[in-house]
């Protein structure tokens, strides 16, 4: 859960807000493998990193000490993203807009 989140720019105090769990329960998770954690505080946990519950106990390469310019840059992109998607709709969309228009004009 933690390379999930640093992954995604995403500090413990944001994810237990987005979650409406405590930091102090984001944080004796991230340090104890040994925890029981019920579904619902799963799925809250999925659904403020925008993730399904599977990637979320997958084991996956996020844990790469020295990750690659490729993977630093998906992260910048992945990070974008879910800040969009965190934005309401209205100011995603808008933003998205801008961002697609200066696209535009680049090479």
């Amino acid at each position: 859960m933690r390379a999930i989140r640093k992954h995604l720019g995403v500090t413990q105090e944001r994810l237990a807000e987005l979650s409406g769990l405590s930091v102090n329960f984001i944080s004796r998770l991230e340090r104890t493998s040994d925890q029981n954690v019920s579904l619902k505080s799963l799925k809250r946990i999925a659904a403020a990193l925008q993730i399904s519950i599977t990637q979320l106990l997958e084991n996956t390469d996020f844990n790469n000490n020295e990750p690659s310019e490729v993977q630093t840059n998906f992260s910048k992109v992945d990070q974008l993203c879910f800040e969009l998607k965190s934005k309401d709709p209205k100011t995603a969309i808008e933003l998205t807009d801008s961002f697609l228009r200066i696209l535009k004009y680049t090479k």
